[in-house]
């Protein structure tokens, strides 16, 4: 039933007029990308990566295609994505966005932004549904662990307001250095178990402090949407060390609902 409801999500395609089938380049632009898995169904080879190893909050996600026992990658395919946990009384999936065919990466890029650690409390799946050339569709479904980082990449909170339940992730800076950095969130609105659209009308200001030394920075720019649940602005690191990036979230109306969000980051 999880799979049915979970078909009803946009899918994700690039079309191309050329030829569905290119070989791989001698530079592989996924080599920092950590290898997932890998299956074959009856239309694809299907391997799966992420960013990194698998942790709670925003993960990049590319999906490489290549034809049955060949290195022929297929650049005109629909992919689409389905996260679930499976925690033995209920399931769940999670924000993600269907991935597009990117070529200079040469893979199916998209994103999948994980709620909670593998563990005790249940364990995820990660499902890549593949249509070549308007063929069936065939899922490829891979048992993954997700870690929760020492330094949390997301947090969740109910609105000040109501029950609306939010998600927020950290983007960037995911290698903080000392300067003006991006400052990038991903900001998620629970509105079933198996559905996280974007939460595209807030407003969000942030004041990083140094506690240790008892100091701000100057010059930061607050996030504002820019798309897709996405806010973009910066952040001023004056020096090394931990810093805490706090954040306080109003809805369209200047409404706050989140009074006391925070972000740890600390970096040498």
């Amino acid at each position: 039933m999880a799979l049915t409801i979970g078909l009803s999500f946009q899918f994700s395609a690039c079309d191309k007029d050329d030829d569905s089938t290119t070989p791989p380049k001698n530079n592989d632009a996924l080599s920092s990308y950590v290898l997932a898995g890998e299956q074959s169904t009856s239309s694809a080879d299907v391997k799966l990566y992420f960013g990194e190893d698998a942790f709670v909050g925003y993960n990049h996600v590319a999906v490489r295609l290549t034809e049955s026992g060949t290195d022929n990658m297929i650049e005109n395919a629909t992919v689409s994505f389905l996260p679930m946990m499976d925690m033995g009384t209920m399931m769940h999936s999670a924000p993600f966005s269907n991935p597009t065919f990117d070529v200079d990466m040469d893979a199916y890029m998209g994103s999948s932004t994980f709620i909670m650690p593998s563990g005790t409390m249940g364990s995820w799946t990660f499902s890549v549904l593949v249509e070549v050339n308007g063929g069936s569709m065939d899922t490829a479904t891979f048992t993954i662990e997700v870690e929760a980082k020492q330094e949390a990449k997301l947090y969740n909170f109910k609105s000040a307001l109501n029950d609306d339940t939010y998600f927020v992730a950290l983007k960037e800076p995911m290698a903080p250095e000392v300067g003006l950095n991006d400052f990038e969130v991903m900001v998620y609105k629970r509105e079933t178990m198996m559905s996280f659209p974007p939460a595209t009308d807030l407003k969000i200001e942030i004041e990083p402090e140094m506690p240790s030394m008892g100091h701000g920075s100057p010059n930061n720019e607050n996030p504002t949407h820019v798309g897709d649940g996405l806010y973009s602005g910066k952040v001023n690191f004056t020096m090394t060390g931990y810093w805490k990036v706090n954040m306080k979230i109003m809805d369209a109306q200047d409404s706050v609902i989140k009074a006391d969000g925070f972000f740890d980051i600390t970096f040498q």
